[in-house]
């Protein structure tokens, strides 16, 4: 199983990239691969609305051919999503929006026969930021993302109002490491298989996970 970690910050080792580790971590420890990339380490490109266009050009994997597209073949790869940013005026960072807005190619594949791409995927999210900013953009990106056809699990949302010293949240750390298991539980759900999808609360395991993640820092 496939789980992408996608960072909406321009730090790499910000309280967004910090909280998406812990998932990403709780994640392997489910039997998944994992990978992470950062929506800064390439051009993406807005998009020019070619599902608008009289002869609607919006498919899988989009007109452009920049960093936007790599990461959408990488979305297309995977079986669990998920998103982390800090919030940027009540949204997410600017860069992860063009993204969003470039996943309609995978969504649009419905215009020619095909399910959408974003079909039976398993989403989470995580926010980092001030007060309402922090669930108004998860509340987007699921929302969104639900759109597409991907598929929330329960506990699909972890924020943190503490920026750089998210590591330091108990509760944040505690709800990443869930976005990480309960994701890869639903999609093993989705497999036949059995998965994990109640809500874990384990003190041993969050001061491990975060051991780890600040070892992690410490090379970033």
């Amino acid at each position: 199983m496939k789980v992408l970690g996608i960072l909406g910050s321009p730090r790499p080792f910000g309280g967004s990239a910090q909280l998406l580790h812990c998932a990403l971590e709780a994640a392997r420890r489910e039997g998944a691969e994992v990978e992470a990339r950062s929506v800064y380490e390439g051009e993406i490109k807005p998009c020019q609305g070619c599902i608008q266009d009289e002869d609607p050009n919006c498919r899988f994997p989009c007109i452009f051919d920049d960093f936007g597209k790599e990461l959408l073949i990488k979305v297309r790869e995977a079986d669990v999503i998920i998103f982390a940013t800090p919030v940027y005026w009540y949204a997410p960072s600017g860069l992860l929006k063009n993204l969003i807005d470039r996943l309609t190619c995978l969504e649009n594949m419905v215009a020619y026969g095909e399910p959408s791409y974003m079909e039976g995927k398993v989403v989470g999210v995580i926010t980092v930021g001030a007060d309402a900013g922090l669930t108004l953009a998860g509340g987007y990106l699921l929302t969104a993302l639900n759109a597409m056809g991907a598929i929330v699990p329960p506990w699909a949302h972890a924020y943190s109002r503490l920026a750089d010293k998210a590591l330091t949240d108990d509760r944040a750390v505690m709800d990443a490491i869930n976005v990480g298991l309960l994701s890869v539980g639903l999609a093993k759900r989705l497999r036949g298989e059995d998965g994990l999808l109640s809500y874990l609360d384990n003190r041993e395991l969050l001061a491990e996970i975060r051991r780890k993640v600040q070892e992690r820092g410490k090379q970033t």
